[in-house]
């Protein structure tokens, strides 16, 4: 039915991701497009006359998993927060005096909201998760702290000069880059080299950090 809503899988995430009509009405109509690429980009063939398409008996559209991640529905985020629009910020930042330089989708991102007690983490990009071992739902909430010690061990008994740069850099909104042990969720420890964004408040309130780590 014209208008009705469809559901199909939100990329990697298992949560189903709900499409505005004009969406499902821009993805129900075919591009025209060179056959030497429509393997990357093609759609399944549409429920005909009679109710059949191939072997489905069903006159709903019968979606799949685009191979190419950066093409529908990969592009969307079941997150709830427009990470691209942060991206985009970090980008235009006005004076950067730390230069990020080329970046990609398999960068190691976190995204603290430093407006709320304890500045948790509010996402995290699929890098980070393979970069620390870690998943969604054990670090999610959580100051990104915990890598600074290993799972299998008590917390060191003072802290290191670099966190205290990092903690001075935010609270006076300044950007930083230091590099500092931390520790995989099996224990193993790495040097990362953390970069800090504090950004401006946004016009919901939110006052975000973003975090870049790469493992030297």
């Amino acid at each position: 039915m014209r208008g009705a809503t469809i559901m199909v899988p939100s990329g990697s995430s298992d949560l189903p991701l709900q499409l505005n009509p004009w969406e499902a009405q821009a993805l129900n109509t075919e591009p025209e497009i060179d056959n030497s690429s429509r393997h990357q980009y093609e759609f399944p063939e549409q429920s005909s006359a009679d109710g059949h398409a191939g072997n489905n008996n069903t006159n709903a559209p019968a979606w799949i998993q685009l191979p190419d991640p950066i093409i529908y529905p990969g592009i969307y985020s079941a997150s709830g927060i427009d990470v691209m629009g942060i991206l985009l910020r970090v980008a235009a930042r006005p004076n950067p005096t730390i230069d990020l330089g080329p970046l990609d989708c398999s960068v190691s991102l976190t995204l603290c909201d430093i407006s709320l007690p304890n500045a948790p983490i509010v996402y995290a990009s699929p890098g980070f998760y393979q970069l620390t071992g870690y998943s969604a739902p054990e670090i999610m909430g959580r100051n990104c702290r915990f890598l600074q010690n290993s799972p299998h061990m008590p917390p060191p008994g003072r802290v290191s000069d670099a966190v205290k740069e990092m903690r001075r850099a935010i609270r006076s909104h300044q950007e930083v880059q230091v590099r500092i042990v931390n520790y995989k969720k099996n224990g193993t420890p790495f040097t990362n080299v953390v970069t800090i964004l504090p950004l401006w408040a946004d016009p919901t309130g939110h006052h975000f950090a973003v975090g870049f780590q790469a493992e030297l």
